[in-house]
């Protein structure tokens, strides 16, 4: 049963700040003094009112960014509007502070940080580290931005790690809180035209308070709700058996999406947003955390897995990737869902990415979408979707599995997999703690307002969907010592590449991905290689990790934002890292950096989308690489429109731009200066032909036990090598109904 359209965008508010006692209130001031470098507050001379706490600009500078604004047609044309924007100090706002508490707060990285923060306030660790006797936050601001440039352009990697890292978290939290994006930019929360879709009437479990644990007892219990678990639970709850779903998310209706940046990094997703990897943050990493798992966040991305990955895995030993049987699993998938490419419209990004690959001979295709054949022009569906036209797990598959008799547990954190006393192999159930809303059906109060008690659910098969960082630590939690599990880490790691218009691009609207690039996804022809697609435009995915050079430069990237698009070369990595638990939370850490072999393919891939830039007549083009300067069009062969420039390969027509495309090379981009993204991960609990290889056998099954299946991403014998939503659905019909003829044939 589905519930009327709401009016009004709902706000999620977000939790008490967490207490910032890891760190001392010396760390503190080191910090912030940093993130103050990052994005100081800037003058001109005749301007300034505390030259201690401002930067000055000369009157060219401040001329050049007027210019720059003015021709970018925003709110800043004056001399005094641009000057009260520059002269703003995020470093001094409630909102940036208490965001870059809540960052710091969940990153397993922060006692380290703190080491070195606490360092640098000494006279000696400060003459070390920044080359003053002075600690930096005594310093004046044009100090703490030249030290912060010096890190960023050292010749130590370490240093330009660090600068990076304190880089990123300032442009980061700028990007959440600051309301120019709103004033000046013309960026809404609330999206153009908005109007919530119907939303399904979920019927969650409610346990009573206690201090025994409570019991429950089904047939089938899925730990999880992502693409994975909601296909499961279709099924399995459609062939009479019955299914609960849990989820330590919380599920929320289109009247709540998409949500504002904070509340979304915050409820929709894990660890706040990102984890990062073990080399130094080399790899950012970002993984869907609410009800409906990557599902909710995703970008409607529908591609089917390509026919040499699928003889690849049947190589392995799993002949059933080509098998008629698995064609008719995605054909199942793809028609429950509504796939098709039919009622694409293509925003500004996606039709220069379409177009530029045509120009240049380059295969390139309209990206089949999960939206009923609905068109679906939503910039915004990383912070969720409030149309309700994706038909991720929460919109399609798991009401589907409500009609069918599945049960559901939001707010569940699985602590294990239960065995049988009797049996060590024999799975039995599973354990864990529920956690309630808040008296209103709010998730942002405090514990002592909820209920909390510890359940015990009982189940005749368990199947792990958590996704690939949490499924291998269930399976490590419950004592399973496979020591395949959490290994052979796959990403896709990403570089991006950002391009400036003319055009009022306004990139935040119309579809995330909606076009792609597939000329180079089989570089080796041992099928590795990058597909070009256009990324996210919410302001702090691209904002945050562009390069930085300096405080102007960072805020007039801001005002340039709405003439940007953002691109991406997304590699299907050969080699791959692992995921492994925090020794002391338990929560999963990476290890993973992207190897000299998958890194030149994406280098390839940035080339490739700088070309295609080009010639489609982009005015700036800057890859997301320390060393290199952005490509600046010279004013007499800038293009005005989409249709402008050489069909030609412009390496060999502009030699300004050849021997940009040189400097790039020689920069490269080796981790962890440089910036690699992730939004897929895969294979840490891999399916196999032996035991010896992998974790699941070609149904999902764990080795070595009963009862225990595992259906994600995370049972990929490789890299997918596309965007997985409908590769991780495929599986998981595959082996839910693996799972279905088991109990079918009586086994215990």
């Amino acid at each position: 049963m589905a519930a009327s359209h709401g009016h009004t965008l709902v706000a999620t508010p977000l939790p008490e700040v967490p207490a910032d006692d890891f760190m001392n209130q010396t760390q503190w001031d080191v910090l912030f003094a940093l993130l103050d470098g990052a994005l100081p507050a800037l003058a001109t001379a005749d301007a300034a009112t505390d030259e201690s706490e401002q930067v000055l600009l000369a009157q060219r500078e401040f001329k050049s960014a007027l210019e720059l604004a003015a021709s970018w047609q925003l709110d800043v044309r004056t001399p005094e509007a641009l000057m009260a924007y520059l002269a703003s100090r995020p470093s001094q706002s409630p909102d940036f502070r208490d965001d870059v508490v809540r960052t710091l707060a969940m990153s397993p990285q922060k006692d380290k940080l703190a080491k070195a923060l606490g360092f640098m306030a000494t006279r000696v660790g400060s003459l070390f580290m920044t080359g003053y006797w002075m600690p930096i936050y005594q310093q004046p601001a044009h100090v703490r931005e030249a030290i912060l440039k010096s890190w960023v352009n050292s010749s130590f990697p370490s240093m330009r790690a660090l600068g990076k890292t304190m880089t990123t978290l300032a442009q980061k939290s700028n990007a959440v809180t600051t309301p120019y994006l709103q004033s000046l930019i013309g960026y809404p929360d609330v999206p153009k035209d908005w109007k919530a879709g119907l939303a399904y009437d979920y019927r969650f479990i409610q346990i009573p308070a206690g201090d025994e644990p409570h019991v429950i007892t089904v047939d089938v219990v899925v730990v999880g709700s992502g693409c994975g678990g909601g296909v499961c639970a279709k099924n399995l709850a459609e062939a009479g058996h019955n299914v609960l779903v849990v989820d330590k998310g919380y599920y929320f209706p289109p009247t709540h999406l998409p949500m504002t940046q904070r509340a979304g990094l915050r409820y929709l997703f894990e660890n706040g947003g990102a984890y990062m990897s073990e080399d130094g943050g080399g790899l950012s990493v970002t993984a869907g955390g609410a009800w409906g798992g990557g599902g909710t966040v995703n970008w409607s991305v529908s591609l089917k897995l390509q026919d040499y990955v699928r003889r690849e895995w049947a190589d392995k030993g799993l002949p059933m990737f080509t098998s008629t049987k698995f064609d008719e699993a995605v054909d199942s998938v793809r028609e429950f869902m509504g796939v098709s490419a039919d009622a694409v419209r293509h925003n500004h990004g996606n039709q220069v990415l379409l177009n530029g690959s045509q120009k240049l001979g380059w295969k390139a295709a309209t990206a089949p979408q999960n939206t009923a054949g609905n068109e679906h022009y939503c910039g915004q569906c990383h912070l969720g979707c409030g149309s309700a036209d994706k038909k991720g797990p929460a919109v399609s598959w798991l009401p589907a599995a409500a009609e069918a008799g599945a049960q559901f547990l939001e707010g569940f954190r699985t602590d294990k997999v239960l065995f049988d006393d009797d049996d060590e192999t024999v799975a039995v159930g599973i354990s864990g703690r529920w956690t309630s809303r808040g008296p209103q059906g709010e998730v942002h109060t405090p514990e002592s307002t909820k209920t909390s008690r510890e359940v015990v659910i009982k189940a005749k098969r368990v199947i792990v969907s958590a996704g690939s960082l949490q499924s291998p630590m269930l399976l490590m939690r419950s004592g399973l010592d496979n020591p395949n599990i959490g290994q052979n880490l796959h990403v896709h790691p990403c570089n991006f590449v950002a391009a400036a218009f003319k055009d009022d691009v306004r990139p935040w609207e119309g579809g995330i991905i909606t076009s792609y690039c597939s000329e180079f996804e089989n570089i080796d022809e041992e099928g590795h290689g990058v597909k070009l697609e256009p990324t996210c435009m919410v302001p702090y995915s691209s904002l945050a990790l562009k390069p930085w050079r300096g405080g102007l430069e960072s805020k007039m990237n801001v005002l340039k934002y709405r003439h940007e698009n953002v691109y991406i070369a997304l590699t299907r990595d050969r080699d791959a890292g692992r995921v492994f638990p925090d020794p002391t939370t338990g929560e999963p850490r990476i290890d993973y950096t992207t190897s000299d072999y998958d890194r030149a393919h994406t280098m390839e891939g940035v080339q490739a989308l700088a070309k295609i830039c080009y010639v489609m007549g982009a005015s700036e083009i800057l890859p997301y690489l320390p060393g290199i300067d952005p490509f600046v069009r010279e004013p007499e062969n800038e293009a005005g429109t989409a249709d402008a420039g050489s069909s030609k390969d412009p390496e060999f027509t502009d030699p300004k731009f050849a021997s940009w495309l040189e400097q790039l090379r020689a920069v490269g981009n080796k981790p962890p200066t440089s910036v690699f993204s992730s939004a897929h991960q895969m294979g840490t609990c891999r399916m196999s032909s032996t035991e010896e290889d992998g974790v699941v056998d070609d149904k999902g099954k764990v080795w070595g036990k009963s009862n225990l299946y595992v259906a994600d991403a995370s049972v990929f014998p490789s890299a997918s090598g596309v965007n997985p939503m409908l590769t991780v659905m495929t599986i998981s019909d595959w082996i839910s109904r693996c799972v279905a003829d088991d109990l079918a044939s009586g086994n215990k």
